[in-house]
């Protein structure tokens, strides 16, 4: 549609336009997730449904609805809220620095955390670097109506986008390359950790050379860290067998030793949520948490006022979080289930003879296809062909998963399973899975 059939602007219409392979196939699969009879296996949505019955029974007794709750609160949260996030977050992540209250502001999810972020450190025109393969859905929480893009920067040369090795030499190639040979203005440098596709953690010694890197270019760095308390790998016994074993425990760049020492402790910027620690996805409640840039923190402040959380929100998080034990045991309890559906899923893929790769934190495991579908064409590897193939016959068999190419992964052929979900469906989804990979072969 061009802009004079559609009285849109031309930053609208450059908005559209915009590559989000998630979005696109979240769509196609909309109808078969949410069929109202007969509803697909979900693998795809990271979802945690493990704490469904203590959510349960502890949402409603925390509501708590009082008149006061018709009026209008603070847009950037409540002071009490911003507290106990504040000391829910000093409890959890040990930082070096207590967080407090005002480091905090309170966002419609993580994503809505972002989005303002990149808005505030960035001007049109501008770049993103985005550690890759990375969450499809950055396409969008960077990118829409902000006039920036982002800027693919994988870590290594080693040939497996899973490799958490981070490689200086490949960081300037791709710094130099998109601002001498492409033009691009890159301000932010942006990081998830624990890791979206791949469920691993970024060691201290990788944290530090992507620190490093940003403070010569003297770049702010986003760290979307909201699979922080989802780390399970001390619960988990990998078999002598497993490959690319991942154990390093999650590391926040809150809780990073001598920060000052490495960078510019201001150009740093950790984005935070209830969605997935807390298994409420649905409540869309992010933060953003700024220790040392009161400036930034007023910017964002005043942006609030387009991401205000609702009172009713704002009291029942409030009322959960105020609730230290509940709240201690309840990620003790979800740690648990998360290594126990982990188990089940690395069981499970076994059994089909299914390559993977090892995880040790977040709701979902990476299963490698190549080998199997680079058959379906007789070719060297795999296609993109493929790939979309697989996920599409695997939506008509009832089961849906994340395919590669959303989290843009160099090689075609890897699959984003989420595991959290009732043990019986995931053993179903994952040997529908292996039937329709074999019968390809």
């Amino acid at each position: 549609m061009t802009n004079e059939s559609s009285n849109l602007s031309q930053r609208a219409i450059q908005s559209l336009n915009i590559a989000n392979p998630m979005r696109d196939a979240l769509m196609d699969a909309w109808d078969y997730i949410f069929h109202p009879v007969n509803p697909v296996i979900n693998l795809g949505v990271a979802q945690n449904d493990l704490m469904n019955d203590e959510l349960g029974e502890k949402i409603p007794a925390s509501i708590g609805f009082e008149l006061a709750d018709l009026n209008y609160g603070r847009p950037e949260g409540s002071y009490r809220l911003r507290q106990l996030v504040a000391s829910t977050i000093t409890r959890h992540f040990k930082p070096i620095r207590d967080v407090e209250q005002d480091h905090i502001i309170v966002t419609a999810g993580a994503g809505a955390a972002i989005f303002y972020l990149t808005m505030a450190v960035t001007d049109p025109g501008d770049s993103v670097l985005v550690v890759s393969p990375y969450y499809g859905n950055l396409d969008a929480d960077v990118c829409f109506n902000s006039q920036v893009d982002l800027v693919p920067l994988y870590l290594n040369e080693n040939g497996d986008d899973w490799d958490m090795h981070v490689d200086d030499e490949v960081l300037e190639h791709t710094f130099d390359d998109a601002v001498n040979n492409k033009g691009k203005r890159i301000k932010a440098l942006l990081i998830t950790n624990p890791h979206n596709p791949f469920g691993r953690c970024f060691s201290r010694e990788a944290l530090e050379t992507l620190l490093q890197f940003a403070s010569r270019h003297h770049l702010h760095v986003i760290s979307d860290e909201v699979y922080g308390l989802s780390t399970f790998g001390d619960l988990v016994v990998h078999s002598h067998d497993d490959t690319h074993v991942q154990k390093e425990s999650f590391l926040s760049l809150l809780s990073f030793p001598d920060l000052d020492q490495v960078i510019d402790p201001s150009l740093v910027h950790v984005a935070y949520s209830i969605s997935k620690d807390f298994c409420m996805n649905g409540l869309r409640m992010g933060f953003i948490i700024d220790q040392y840039n009161t400036e930034l923190r007023n910017v964002l402040s005043t942006s609030a006022m387009f991401s205000w959380t609702s009172s009713i929100n704002d009291r029942l998080v409030s009322n959960i979080l105020e609730d230290e034990a509940w709240v201690d045991h309840f990620l003790a309890t979800n740690k648990r289930r998360l290594a126990n559906a982990y188990k089940v899923a690395v069981d499970a893929l076994k059994h089909h003879g299914l390559e993977f790769i090892p995880a040790n934190a977040g709701h979902f495991i990476t299963v490698d296809a190549r080998s199997l579908l680079k058959e379906r064409n007789n070719g060297p590897s795999p296609t993109i062909e493929d790939e979309r193939w697989l996920w599409k016959t695997l939506l008509d068999r009832g089961v849906y998963i994340a395919a590669g190419h959303v989290f843009h992964t160099r090689y075609p052929g890897i699959f984003r399973v989420t595991f959290t979900i009732e043990e019986e469906k995931l053993r179903k989804g994952i040997a529908i899975l292996a039937q329709v990979l074999q019968s390809a072969a």
